[in-house]
């Protein structure tokens, strides 16, 4: 398997050192990529570069007339920020190549920190599967660290962090190689609902991220209004009994 990063302007050179690089490919709720999205449209990105791969599904993201590869690169210089995004689940096969290849890209540009967010599945009704307020989480989001550095960072931020347990996927696979190279990773935890996409945890993790990037920010109260819509959406299918499949946010 061969993943290909190709750059928009190949002569341009990108400068987010010392930088944070956000990782927005779809994890449990689809959170990583909601949020992902919220911040790039609040702040203003510029794409910077496309992932490709033969293993990619043949999909092409149709967004205000213009197609898009399923997975890009956008950054912006000023705030020193990078996002990884993909609207579409690449499987289960990709994902430590995927981790991998934005661990290098974030130490080729220098960068200092690589973040990600992960979710405890909820019911339909809101219950927990896992007691998370157990490990006094107040504001619905925890932190996990691959370093000790990462883990004053978060500290300092009033992030409470993630003692014991489990996560899978691209956050568990940065997490580990950070541990391995010494690369600051924070992994954001936060209650996600199941099989659907989550705004309100999406709206939590945006949050969270906005406090460790100076400037960076996230339309929150547009985010919460796509989040009643979906969740009024959501409601009536298991009100009415309805197992037909949800729609793709």
């Amino acid at each position: 398997m061969v993943l290909e990063i190709k750059n928009i302007h190949k002569d341009a050179k990108i400068n987010i050192q010392g930088g944070i690089v956000l990782d927005g490919f779809p994890s449990t709720g689809l959170v990583n990529a909601i949020a992902s999205e919220c911040l790039i449209r609040s702040i203003g990105t510029e794409l910077i570069a496309v992932v490709d791969s033969p293993e990619f599904p043949p999909v092409s993201i149709i967004e205000n007339y213009i197609p898009q590869f399923p997975a890009r690169i956008y950054a912006n210089e000023k705030l020193r920020v990078a996002f990884f995004i993909s609207e579409v689940n690449m499987g289960a096969s990709m994902e430590r190549m995927i981790a991998e290849m934005i661990l290098k890209w974030a130490i080729q540009n220098k960068c200092r920190m690589i973040v990600s967010s992960s979710g405890i599945v909820m019911d339909s009704e809101g219950k927990g599967k896992q007691g998370l307020s157990e490990q006094g989480m107040q504001s619905q989001v925890m932190a996990i660290t691959s370093t000790s550095s990462a883990a004053k960072i978060a500290e300092e931020n009033g992030f409470i962090r993630f003692k014991s347990g489990t996560i899978t996927g691209i956050p568990a696979i940065l997490l580990n190689e950070g541990a391995l190279t010494n690369f600051d990773v924070i992994v954001f935890l936060t209650e996600v609902l199941k099989d659907v996409p989550d705004f309100h945890a999406a709206a939590v993790i945006s949050e969270a991220v906005t406090k460790l990037i100076p400037g960076l920010s996230c339309d929150l109260a547009s985010l919460m209004v796509e989040a009643q819509s979906a969740q009024s959406h959501i409601n009536n299918i298991i009100n009415n009994h309805n197992q037909q499949r949800l729609p793709y946010y």
